[in-house]
């Protein structure tokens, strides 16, 4: 049967106690939760963000520890921040990997390789000079010119060239045996060796009686050349005459002698260069002679017009100098990115990019660590090192609260050193001089016409050479900028003097006009290109090498540098455009890039 109800006045009021008192309680732990729960919060999130900042320190060591290829390492991240009570709720964080990502960092930097070792290049060769003995020589070199001249130009040789002459009359003979002794060849030793005082002795055995044979000359400096030539040399034939074909009963034999032998010359790969003297000559048979062969005919109008045409062939076999500058870079892209999603504690994004760590918190950003960069100082300029990571893989992205395992591992490496040598100013302002007085020498010699050329070349290596040495003075005294003004200044004066390319140069320009001879002109500016290239050099050991770092925190990138490098050496320069941060550190001397590659992926 049904239970009667019944009125029970004291258990209502029991009831409602009870509820009364579980509201009050949960009343006060509400009021208790919203004191205590944001300082939980804040000091959950706080710890995330320190734990997050450690565990891309670890990262940025092991990319600077791994090493050897194949070498891998695991580094946990934290995503974000777990629920600190049940009236709180997770703050999820985002690790992202792009290796495409468009922040980069690029070093770039110029130098001349081998500047101490920057000559003209020289081109071996083995030579016959095959000298007119006939009886004409009498009235037309008195003074036996062309034999002095011939022995200057012997000594312009160098070894390993070799060089040996012929004594040319009605026959011809090589030097000694014209005088009954044994021919001094070209494989005779001492025709090859410093200073080529043998051969140059030789030359005074050559006489003046007698009439001309050259075709003859010609046949048997081919010959030689087949007997004892090295084929890696240059071979090369100048015939000195001042006459006419005269040895034979018909002269036209010596001439298809001539002809004949220099298509054979021409077949053997020797080269031909004819040297008329006087007024008496068949110069379209010397000019074919020599075109046979792809030489070049020169008229020495007097015997002292010889002494320039044999430096004008000289200079045939020393190449125009090239600077040879040379640039390179090297670059480090991937960025890791870790966005960490916060209610109390400000909300941060860390990135890891060119081994550098960069915050961004609310509105501001900062690089928390630079990237891998060491130097010291060397006195005049800096030895820098850096280390560049490039991040390679697959794009990757984790998404929530916990830990993910960032691994990497170590699939190459690339390591550069390169010294950056400079040229002391104030020897490239005592070259300079050198150079002048050495233009002016030959000048007074009869190489240019005085005072003409002179006057239109000498003051600019005047001021050049003092414009190198007040470069050298500010420098001593740690002025920089005005050294840097000074050794511009000199570059001018010399750019003047070799022209630019479609605009000739002083020296071009008194060359065309007659004022200075051919060969003084190529000399001379030869010298003025490797101070040209001495003081580049020294520019741009002094412009230093620079750092291009693309980021949207370049403007972070470049405080770090100008507080890292503002007062060592000779200084930094900084600058942001857009997303692009330039920096420049001035006067490296020893640049090391490590650059290493590394594959990255998520999970254990």
């Amino acid at each position: 049967m049904p239970l009667p109800l019944r009125n029970d006045t004291e258990g209502v009021a029991s009831t409602v106690a009870t509820m009364f008192t579980l509201l009050v309680v949960l009343m006060f732990l509400q009021l208790t939760v919203v004191a205590v729960l944001p300082a939980q919060e804040y000091s959950a999130e706080w710890a995330t963000s320190r734990a997050a900042i450690d565990s891309f320190e670890r990262l940025r060591l092991a990319e600077q520890l791994a090493v050897v290829p194949g070498s891998q390492f695991s580094i946990p991240v934290p995503l974000g921040t777990d629920a600190v009570s049940p009236f709180s709720t997770a703050r999820q964080g985002n690790l992202r990997f792009d290796p495409a990502n468009t922040t980069s960092i690029q070093i770039s930097f110029k130098y001349v390789p081998k500047l101490f070792q920057a000559t003209v290049t020289h081109v071996d060769q083995d030579v016959v000079l095959a000298i007119d003995s006939s009886g004409s020589m009498t009235w037309n070199d008195p003074s036996n010119l062309r034999i002095s001249s011939a022995q200057e130009y012997m000594r312009n040789l160098i070894p390993p060239d070799r060089v040996a002459s012929i004594d040319f009359d009605d026959n011809a003979f090589f030097t000694r045996a014209n005088i009954g002794g044994p021919a001094h060849f070209l494989n005779y030793p001492p025709n090859g060796e410093l200073m080529y005082i043998s051969p140059q002795a030789d030359l005074t055995t050559i006489d003046s009686a007698g009439s001309t044979n050259w075709g003859a000359a010609i046949k048997i400096a081919n010959d030689e050349f087949v007997a004892h030539g090295i084929p890696a040399h240059a071979w090369n034939l100048i015939v000195l005459t001042d006459g006419q074909n005269t040895c034979c009963p018909n002269g036209s034999d010596g001439d298809a002698l001539a002809i004949a032998q220099s298509l054979r010359a021409k077949a053997l790969g020797v080269t031909i260069y004819m040297i008329g003297l006087g007024a008496d000559l068949n110069e379209p048979l010397m000019k074919t002679v020599a075109a046979n062969t792809g030489g070049t005919y020169y008229h020495a109008v007097t015997a002292n017009d010889i002494r320039w045409v044999y430096y004008e062939i000289s200079r045939r076999y020393l190449s125009a100098f090239v600077c040879g500058l040379q640039s390179t870079q090297e670059a480090s892209f991937g960025t890791l990115q870790l966005h960490l999603g916060a209610t109390r504690y400000p909300a941060q994004t860390m990135l890891m990019e060119a081994g550098a760590i960069n915050v961004q918190q609310d509105k501001s950003s900062t690089l928390w660590r630079g990237m891998p960069l060491d130097y010291r100082e060397t006195g005049d300029g800096l030895a820098l090192s850096a280390t560049l990571a490039t991040l390679v893989g697959q794009s990757q992205t984790a998404t929530g609260t916990g830990f993910e395992t960032v691994q990497g591992r170590v699939i190459g490496r690339d390591l550069i050193t390169q010294t950056i040598q400079k040229a002391p100013l104030d020897q490239t302002s005592t070259l300079i001089t050198s150079g002048r007085q050495d233009f002016e020498y030959w000048a007074t010699q009869g190489a240019a016409k005085v005072p003409n050329a002179i006057n239109a070349v000498s003051p600019y290596l005047v001021k050049a050479a003092n414009y190198a040495q007040w470069a050298q003075n500010n420098w001593t005294i740690r002025n920089f900028v005005n050294a840097k003004f000074n050794a511009d200044k000199a570059q001018g004066q010399l750019s003047i003097l070799v022209g630019t390319p479609g605009i000739p140069g002083v020296i071009d320009n008194e060359t065309t006009n007659g004022d200075i001879q051919g060969w003084l002109a190529f000399q001379t500016k030869d010298n003025v290109r490797v101070n040209g290239c001495r003081l580049g050099q020294w520019l741009n050991w002094y412009s230093g090498v620079t750092f291009r770092v693309t980021s949207p925190n370049a403007a972070a990138w470049s405080v770090w540098f100008n507080e890292t490098f503002r007062a060592v050496g000779a200084g930094v320069t900084t600058g942001v455009v857009g997303g692009v941060a330039v920096i420049t550190i001035r006067a490296v001397d020893t640049l090391v890039v490590d650059c290493r590659y590394i594959e990255i992926t998520f999970g254990s």
